[in-house]
């Protein structure tokens, strides 16, 4: 046990223990701490972790633990990291057809997500200098990052909702469009219901104003693009569409890399210098100290394993993944849509969903579930749902779930499972 100490509070306080311990000792601590507290592959777990296979898993780690003490900040003294990171934004270029983007890697979606924001405000503060206050027109299914960027950069948010398909409403949209808008919001799918919002229409609201239009595809942007090579039909997101000028795509969520890696994209160089930071004249020589993200230490160990990772599927990787988890969801959507009482919400373009009930209590389902060992993510939004962000690893398993929830379903309509038994879940 470590040593401790009290606090002010009278709470028990970790210290450094005087003696270290062997190799062996902390290899042992390790392999405790890394058993979760659930089986995030073997059990359905909603957005834990992003698995398609071993090898590839193996080829990450392999990856990581080369570049573990490479630092992205110093281009000039690792080159080979350099290289790495200039080739996954080609990479993304290309798979978001953007010849003439420009982009960096983040430490993950929420970063990716804040330089979007970031860059539409500069590029408005020049551009629009008499604009004093501000604001991003975001749909209330978006991800929270984005009112996390309005509270640390200064915008207001206008929240927009959602019409009777859970799409985003339109004539909201375009209505909350004022003098003082210097972002339009778009996702790519959706945060809980996985549908890509109609952003050839909302961008061009955005060209015409000529004013940032963020599209958000961290769940989606190493997804979708495979998926449409498939023959998968969705409203185009990426640079195609006139007036999208960035675009947040996790590559540790579908891109299957190591955790701690996103790309955020800009149509050209110049969109893309309002996201980088400069420090240097007068206080030092001209470009002394320069970040394209938040951070100033950027861990080499995640942008390696993500090169590793994308070079190693390929487009062709890429594309089988996504036929093939596509294959089953639909057989796992199929299957709930099947169950009397349930249904899949709206139209997802992918492996994020959610499945609700207008007859019967879904938490009392999510109860019966998590009693029979499944891992439920539940919602409340838009409406009390059990929602799904499932991987490939997680084939296997739709049939016994499906098993198991139809089972679930008809104790529920026969009053013996209530909403309030059953463990915790995990959100």
């Amino acid at each position: 046990m470590p040593a401790t100490s009290s606090g002010s509070d009278g709470s028990q306080r970790a210290s450094l223990p005087d003696r270290g311990l062997s190799r062996s000792e902390v290899t042992e601590l390790l392999e405790k701490a890394a058993q979760p507290n659930v089986d995030w592959l073997g059990r359905m777990a909603s957005g834990v972790n992003y698995f398609i296979a071993d090898d590839v898993v193996a080829v990450a780690s392999e990856a990581y633990l080369r570049f573990i003490s490479t630092n992205a900040l110093y281009r000039g003294y690792y080159p080979g990291l350099a290289r790495f990171e200039d080739e996954i934004v080609d990479f993304a270029a290309d798979i978001f057809h953007g010849p003439n983007a420009r982009g960096s890697v983040t430490s993950g979606g929420s970063e990716s997500i804040l330089m979007g924001v970031k860059s539409a405000r500069d590029r408005a503060r020049e551009a629009r200098p008499q604009v004093d206050r501000p604001e991003m027109v975001v749909p209330v299914s978006a991800h929270p990052a984005f009112w996390k960027a309005g509270h640390y950069f200064g915008l207001d948010v206008k929240k927009i909702g959602l019409d009777a398909d859970h799409q985003v409403d339109l004539d909201q949209y375009a209505a909350a469009i004022g003098s003082n808008t210097v972002l339009l919001v778009g996702s790519a799918p959706s945060l809980t219901l996985g549908m890509v919002d109609p952003i050839p229409t909302m961008a061009a609201w955005a060209a015409e104003r000529e004013i940032g239009f963020h599209v958000d595809s961290c769940v989606g942007g190493w997804f979708l693009p495979f998926a449409e090579d498939e023959g998968e039909q969705f409203p185009t997101f990426d640079f195609r569409t006139p007036g999208v000028t960035t675009i947040s795509a996790d590559l540790h969520k579908f891109g299957y890399a190591a955790k701690g890696a996103s790309v955020v994209m800009s149509r050209d160089p110049e969109i893309f210098r309002h996201q980088e930071f400069r420090f240097g004249a007068p206080e030092r020589n001209a470009d002394w100290y320069v970040t394209p993200s938040m951070t100033g230490t950027r861990p080499g160990g995640a942008i390696a394993a993500s090169w590793a990772v994308l070079r190693y599927l390929g487009k062709d990787g890429y594309r089988t993944a996504a036929r093939e988890s596509l294959a089953f969801i639909r057989r796992l959507q199929e299957g709930i849509n099947a169950i009397d009482g349930l249904y899949v919400m709206g139209k997802p373009a992918m492996t994020i969903f959610a499945f609700t009930s207008d007859s019967l209590d879904i938490f009392a389902i999510a109860a019966g579930l998590t009693d029979r060992g499944w891992l439920v993510s539940r919602d409340t939004w838009p409406v009390p749902a059990i929602r799904f962000m499932q991987s490939l690893g997680h084939a296997p398993l739709a049939e016994p779930y499906l098993d198991d929830l139809a089972e679930v379903v008809d104790l529920v309509r026969r009053g013996e499972i209530s909403a309030g038994e059953g463990r915790a879940d995990y959100t």
